[in-house]
């Protein structure tokens, strides 16, 4: 034990440092807040949370039952707040996960599956960069059924966002990252 920590007296172990906002990402991303939004239904994680979801082991399938008011969404262009997340590619998030809360370390408690959307961005030939801020995500949200033949759904993630627009968000209540990250 003394071994080790004067070990790591002399050599400390690199700082843990995540990414912050590229110019590529201030680029590829213009700032949007409430006075600059449009007419979208705004979406919060915790009407997300609402979802119901009951798992039968035997049958190994699930009952999902989700809200009046975000059924109502299904089919609609609406806006949501959270971080990105890669999904396939961390060089191009054309299709990522959003979450609530920022995600930077494997020692994090995992978001729950109604705390993850999969966000496919409209496509405009080029790579779209990370963004460690948070973000408003417009676009049309397509909710998980069993029929569906939606790649999100294929891969069982409870809610997409396709054709999706994203904004680096300045609003008076924008969420931070975690402390330390």
């Amino acid at each position: 034990m003394v071994a080790l920590t004067v070990l790591h007296a002399r050599n400390p172990p690199p700082k843990h440092r995540l990414p912050q906002v590229t110019l590529a990402a201030r680029r590829a991303y213009p700032p949007m807040n409430e006075a600059t939004a449009t007419g979208t239904t705004l979406l919060n994680w915790p009407l997300l949370d609402k979802v119901d979801v009951k798992v039968n082991e035997q049958r190994k399938d699930a009952t999902i039952t989700y809200p009046k008011e975000l059924k109502r969404c299904d089919g609609q262009r609406i806006s949501i707040v959270g971080f990105m997340a890669p999904w396939q590619s961390v060089d191009d998030l054309s299709t990522f996960q959003l979450m609530p809360g920022y995600v930077g370390c494997y020692l994090c408690k995992p978001p729950s599956p109604t705390e993850v959307m999969l966000v496919r961005q409209k496509q405009a030939g080029h790579p779209w960069p990370f963004a460690a801020d948070a973000v408003r995500v417009t676009g049309t949200l397509r909710l998980f059924t069993w029929e569906s033949q939606h790649p999100a759904h294929q891969e069982d993630f409870m809610y997409a966002l396709d054709e999706a627009e994203v904004h680096l968000y300045t609003g008076p209540d924008k969420p931070d990252r975690a402390k330390g990250d």
